[in-house]
């Protein structure tokens, strides 16, 4: 029997519940939890077969969420968010002491963004404001970009698919981690390092 296909006021009344709701962004299929139900991350990291110490990123609904999750947001970083969201840059930050630490990965760090997808976007403000953003498939196995590829890998502990459209499945997300006035790029992806040098003034170096 295929995932259901859920409305948003159902993916929301799922999440709520502590489940697992697969949706679709800009580049691949995420699979969202509250990040703020332990019972429900210890899920997703069960069902996934994640190592527990691998952070878990975040999807915020809009860009004013970000001091809600992490700190130290200087000037160079804000400039860098507000140009690059809604887009597909994770950007690694402080966190919060009050992150889960299934969130940081132990790191003391927490990345997040804003996708450009408006689903993906409406789906964390109706769950109030974030949702993780992990890719939607076990690990060491390709991201899922239809839902019948979440499906292949996940016939269980779904509560079902939000939206069900193709995710265009091309790159991840770009990764990149501010530290002083040197900007990291932990990931290469949809964001290439020409239009990172656009948004950023100091120096970007592979990390």
């Amino acid at each position: 029997m295929p995932l259901p296909v859920l409305s948003l006021a159902s993916a929301t009344a799922a999440l709520r519940r502590g489940e697992v709701v697969a949706y679709p962004t800009e580049t691949f299929y995420g699979l969202a939890v509250l990040p703020s139900d332990m019972a429900a991350l210890t899920r997703l990291v069960r069902l996934k077969g994640r190592d527990t110490d691998k952070p878990v990123s975040l999807i915020l609904g809009k860009a004013e969420v970000v001091s809600s999750f992490a700190t130290s947001l200087t000037p160079a970083t804000v400039r860098l968010i507000s140009l690059a969201w809604p887009g597909p840059l994770t950007v690694v930050l402080p966190a919060k002491d009050s992150v889960a630490r299934v969130i940081t990965g132990g790191t003391g760090t927490v990345a997040v963004r804003v996708p450009s997808h408006p689903g993906a976007r409406m789906l964390a403000d109706s769950a109030g404001g974030a949702i993780t953003a992990t890719s939607a498939n076990l690990q060491n196995m390709p991201p899922a970009r239809t839902a019948e590829e979440v499906e292949a890998q996940f016939p269980q502990g779904l509560a079902g698919v939000f939206d069900g459209e193709r995710a265009p499945g091309d790159l991840p997300s770009t990764l990149v981690r501010p530290v002083g006035a040197t900007l990291l790029v932990l990931r290469r992806g949809a964001v290439d390092l020409p239009t990172l040098r656009e948004w950023w003034s100091g120096e970007i170096v592979d990390a």
